[in-house]
């Protein structure tokens, strides 16, 4: 009986530790895998930007195939709602556009933006009355973005 004790502690403390180890795996994987999503979706909004801002679709359309491979529904299906918009009006970005086309553009890239969010932080308290009544979109000019873009770049490498 006297062996038995310090045995069953040791297995016990032996399971404890495993099971840490084994929450701690779970945890890293989750926050890697939300990271690595987080820079794809960065790309995504960037192309957003560059789409909205002056009409180049071409990043735009690459970074929402990629998103077939990560993205979840919501962020797919706001995906296929905001070119669903861009194509319903038929004027390319950056053109003239009335008021209501230039708020449909607005609201489908806020339920990107939101199903975005929400696939990255599930607890968001951001939800669509949010978006509707607080979030304005900002634009800028093609220089500024592109020039912007080309410092990022050149900071990251």
């Amino acid at each position: 009986m006297d062996t038995a004790i310090p045995i069953i502690v040791a297995a016990i403390s032996a399971l404890v530790g495993f099971l840490v180890w084994v929450a701690q795996r779970r945890i890293e994987h989750r926050e890697a895998e939300r990271l690595r999503k987080e820079k794809l979706y960065e790309q995504l909004l960037e192309a957003i930007v560059e789409l909205a801002s002056f009409g180049n679709g071409a990043p735009f359309l690459i970074e929402s195939q990629k998103a077939w491979l990560y993205a979840s529904d919501a962020v797919l299906t706001a995906i296929n709602d905001y070119l669903k918009v861009f194509l319903e009006q038929g004027s390319p970005p950056g053109s003239r556009t009335t008021p209501e086309e230039r708020i449909a553009k607005q609201q489908a890239e806020a339920k990107i933006r939101l199903a975005i969010r929400q696939d990255l932080f599930p607890s968001t308290k951001i939800d669509i009355h949010w978006i509707v009544e607080k979030w304005q979109p900002v634009a800028s000019s093609k220089e500024a973005i592109l020039e912007y873009l080309d410092r990022r770049k050149k900071v990251a490498s």
